[in-house]
């Protein structure tokens, strides 16, 4: 086996959570559901990586709003980022863009725009959501 990567996996209607995989390009492919691409928001050596035909695809649900400019479909993950490829996210890191993207988000078409309504549980990830870290794609 190669090395690990810890992530933090956004999925459609889900809370965000920290999954660690054999850091493969099939595997990121796997994680996001299509061919990848990334990009670079913040100041943070954070990167997200979705997939690169996903707001084309039949079924794929949107997810959550980027800023106020741009919309993420389908699952998307938030890596840390080496010297020159994606790294696993660093704990402080991780419980800071979980927080960001904490409350899942549906979107409403109106005519001046869109509208995000965020489905609010009451919750927040605390210190204990880093303790926990799914392994996936061991047996394959």
């Amino acid at each position: 086996m190669g090395e690990m990567i810890r992530v933090l996996l956004v999925e459609p209607h889900k809370h965000p959570r920290l999954v660690e995989v054999e850091h493969t390009l099939e595997n990121l492919q796997k994680l996001v559901g299509g061919d990848i691409a990334a990009s670079y928001p913040w100041d943070d050596l954070v990167g997200i990586v979705y997939d690169d035909d996903g707001k084309f695809k039949e079924g794929n649900e949107a997810n959550r709003a980027l800023e106020d400019y741009d919309v993420l479909v389908g699952p998307f993950i938030i890596t840390g980022l080496s010297r020159d490829d994606f790294a696993s996210i660093p704990d402080d890191l991780a419980l800071k863009f979980a927080e960001k993207f904490w409350m899942p988000e549906s979107f409403l078409m109106l005519p001046d725009g869109l509208m995000v309504i965020r489905e609010d549980d009451g919750t927040q990830p605390g210190p204990e959501f880093l303790h926990k870290t799914d392994r996936l794609f061991e047996d394959e």
